[in-house]
């Protein structure tokens, strides 16, 4: 339900209390969150609000006069002790099909879990970078797909921007290099609608 309609897990539970997130039941009903409150910061490029696991795209207008447009979609982000970094950076290049080299903190906190790593994971299902990965200006921090959908919505990564397969295409194709990225940390927000 919640890949369905570009929501993640959190987004989905905190609207439905008391509702198994796996196994709703056949018939019951879902309250589905589909109105945001845009983050305090700047309404071009890419904004992220780690609170709100969600990220918020503000396309430059294609001509002068246009209306201006957010393009919105739900996040995993970083887990305890792996924080997602806050501030301002840009997107520095992109890579389709990418391979992953996992920094040797990540390598070692997964042999510690006697779940060891390669020093490359080479690009297909098994790569958790997905089909597409944007390298942010800050080393080892990038916005990418997944190989784990389930993963949005939840502090899963190792402080990495991660999205749906489906979202990050998108974005991929839409979000230029040397585009800004401004990460936020604001779990209180009021709007108005009107």
């Amino acid at each position: 339900i919640a890949r369905r309609f570009d929501l993640g897990y959190d987004e989905l539970i905190r609207a439905n209390p008391g509702i198994d997130p796996w196994l709703p039941g056949e018939g019951t009903r879902i309250i589905l969150p589909t109105q945001w409150v845009l983050p305090d910061g700047p309404r071009e490029g890419l904004v992220v609000n780690v609170a709100a696991m969600r990220l918020f795209y503000f396309p430059k207008p294609k001509k002068k006069g246009d209306p201006r447009v957010v393009i919105t979609h739900p996040i995993g982000v970083g887990k305890v002790g792996w924080a997602t970094p806050i501030g301002s950076t840009t997107v520095v290049s992109k890579r389709k099909n990418p391979m992953w080299t996992p920094p040797d903190s990540v390598r070692k906190e997964h042999a510690k879990k006697g779940d060891p790593l390669p020093a490359r994971v080479p690009a297909g299902p098994d790569n958790p970078l997905g089909a597409y990965a944007m390298n942010l200006g800050w080393p080892s921090y990038l916005i990418h797909g997944t190989n784990k959908p389930y993963s949005i919505g939840l502090r899963a990564t190792n402080g990495c921007i991660r999205l749906y397969p489906e979202d990050v295409e998108k974005l991929y194709r839409a979000v230029p290099v040397k585009a800004s990225v401004y990460v936020v940390n604001q779990p209180y927000l009021v709007g108005r609608a009107g």
